[in-house]
């Protein structure tokens, strides 16, 4: 059985949620792109999944209500191969310290800025194309 690759939005605005699958689906990244307004629903949904075979490349907004990026990041480090997790964060932080906290997680492949651009899905496509072999809609 070959392993499949979850492609994950996390973000409390749904319009940035909206243009974020349009521009991943016609990059080629992915066809339909799952999304979660709230973090705590996308960390629910993926420690449900997390002992199958399945692999999950996530878009996660830093600041968001109830739980935020860094703290959906704390929750999920310690409970999930991070062979099988990569986090881009995608914000509009131009924070130098957000950017560095980032490095500070092995979960994190790459810090983004708000909104995210077809070439942008291109190159990770391009970088990942060994990990992400299959996709799920």
């Amino acid at each position: 059985m070959s392993t499949k690759t979850k492609i994950l939005i996390i973000d409390d605005d749904p319009g940035v949620i909206f243009l974020h699958k349009i521009i991943i689906r016609e990059s080629g990244l992915c066809k339909e792109p799952a999304s979660f307004e709230e973090a705590k629903e996308a960390l629910n949904y993926i420690l449900s999944e997390s002992g199958s075979d399945t692999r999950f490349l996530l878009f996660l907004d830093i600041n968001m209500p109830y739980m935020n990026g860094w703290e959906f990041l704390e929750k999920l480090s310690p409970k999930v191969n991070p062979d099988h997790v990569k986090v881009i964060m995608v914000t509009s932080s131009l924070s130098h310290a957000d950017r560095e906290k980032a490095r500070s997680y092995k979960l994190v492949y790459d810090f983004l800025e708000k909104p995210l651009v077809d070439s942008q899905c291109k190159q990770i496509h391009q970088k990942l194309n060994g990990w992400i072999n299959d996709y799920v809609k």
